[in-house]
């Protein structure tokens, strides 16, 4: 039997597609150094810290191993290749891939993103990565990102293939085509940025210069050049609607089973929830194709678990919202419920608030791109972000807020006091500001971040017991 077999049956695997796969899947481990040892590790890990009695757990963990193999497989097997960064720029992976012409082959996708939850997750081999990245102008101690190491090195270790398009920009992070740049200079590569500015004045959210809209328009427009230029790829109105609507099937999907994380007891752990978080926003090939598929399935089983009254906490525990999962250590996400706290949300979950329509005439394409983009979730500067979260979190019903960051993100750490401050003006919701690292987990210990949600989980529920004594 395959080394690999029992793992990806597990994973749900067919048999006879591990079969008609045998090449491919065993130069896939091959190039990522991955071998017997590793898969009983990684079976053991996912048996651990997943849900595995969920088929819709399974076959999510399923769809991320057939990212990876598609991704590290990609040149060898003749696709184009365009990577993005994260967070991904206006959905603009998969609508590239939406409008790529059937015949030519293309894998489009955020590599740092994938291989954290595959090589950190999953087969806990996310180290060696790190540590090639920070060889290579990337040194540790320097608030340098874990994603941008995880790039850097899996190039330089040959993990993934240089590509032939990145498209970077400093529409969020302003180290991000920094990194894009150095890496464009080793490899060769061609590299797009979509600049921008990333602040605005204090309280004028959801107002915006619209200059600002102009200057990132001009920026997609030129990203749409080079597509089409490049690779022949066109993108228009149509084209953008109709891959909007694909994407969105994904993500509906997510939000219908995110009403049944609302339940008291939360019938799902924060692990299990955070496998479909970045599924569709950092892929584009099956998970848009199956993914779906996967979460409804996932949504009818949790709807069970409610009928039954399971829960991955006790009923009456208190709720909290989280900034993030972490991407890369599942002992981080099952710590939040060990300590007795329910995450039915995350913020990239949180309804938006309602915004008044664009006071300017935004006619083109790319301005409508870019009104989006500036107006809307985490793009607007610190106040907008900040704003957007509050007017958010008025809607939600949770006891508490998690705001975990890592170290070396600036936009993170810039404006997190700001917004434990803003949240607690605006909601009166305790928060607890949690410095951690989600994208590499040598940058905390786990039994110290134990220690402070421990005493946050006390204080909800010393919070809601006198809560409760009030309406008695």
């Amino acid at each position: 039997m395959a080394f690999y077999k029992e793992l990806l049956t597990l994973c749900t695997f067919e048999e006879n597609e591990i079969a008609d796969q045998k090449q491919r899947i065993e130069r896939a481990f091959e190039i990522l150094g991955l071998g017997r040892e590793d898969m009983e590790r990684t079976e053991a890990r996912i048996k651990k810290y997943y849900a595995i009695e969920l088929l819709g757990v399974r076959k999510a963990i399923g769809l991320w191993l057939r990212e990876l193999f598609d991704l590290v497989l990609a040149k060898e097997e003749g696709k184009n290749v365009i990577y993005f960064g994260y967070p991904p720029p206006i959905s603009i992976g998969y609508i590239i891939k939406h409008a790529t012409k059937p015949g030519n082959d293309y894998y489009i996708g955020c590599p740092e993103a994938l291989l954290c939850q595959v090589l950190g997750q999953f087969f806990d081999k996310l180290t060696p990565v790190l540590e090639r990245g920070e060889s290579q102008g990337f040194p540790p101690g320097h608030a340098m990102c874990g994603l941008l190491q995880v790039r850097s090195g899996a190039l330089e270790m040959g993990i993934i293939p240089v590509p032939d398009l990145a498209i970077g920009g400093s529409f969020y992070c302003d180290m991000g085509p920094k990194a894009d740049e150095l890496m464009h200079y080793r490899y060769g590569h061609h590299v797009e940025y979509l600049d921008s500015t990333m602040d605005s004045p204090w309280g004028s959210w959801p107002d915006y210069d619209p200059e600002k809209i102009k200057f990132l328009a001009a920026q997609i427009n030129k990203l749409f050049k080079t597509l089409k230029d490049k690779f022949g790829i066109e993108i228009t109105d149509d084209i953008y609607e109709e891959g909007i609507v694909g994407l969105m099937q994904y993500f509906m999907a997510v939000y219908e089973l995110n009403q049944h994380l609302l339940a008291d007891p939360c019938p799902l752990s924060f692990t299990d929830a955070g496998l479909l978080l970045n599924l569709g926003g950092c892929n584009t090939g099956v998970s848009i194709e199956e993914g779906p598929e996967a979460v409804q399935i996932l949504s009818k089983e949790v709807a069970k678990r409610v009928e039954e009254g399971y829960g991955v906490v006790p009923k009456g525990a208190p709720t909290v919202l989280t900034n993030i999962p972490s991407f890369a250590d599942p002992a981080f996400n099952t710590l939040i419920n060990e300590v007795g706290l329910a995450v039915p949300l995350t913020a990239f979950l949180l309804p938006p608030p309602e915004t008044p329509p664009p006071p300017y005439p935004f006619t083109t394409l790319a301005e409508k791109l870019a009104e989006r983009f500036i107006s809307g979730s985490i793009f607007p500067g610190a106040y907008g972000a900040i704003k957007f979260f509050a007017e958010g979190l008025k809607s939600t019903k949770v006891d508490g807020v998690i705001y975990n960051y890592q170290l070396n993100c600036r936009p993170c750490v810039c404006k997190s006091k700001l917004c434990k401050e803003y949240i607690d003006n605006e909601t009166g919701l305790p928060m607890l500001l949690l410095e951690m690292d989600i994208y590499d987990n040598r940058n905390y210990s786990v039994s110290s971040l134990r220690t402070r949600l421990e005493a946050f989980s006390e204080m909800l529920l010393a919070k809601k017991a006198e809560e409760n004594k009030g309406i008695i």
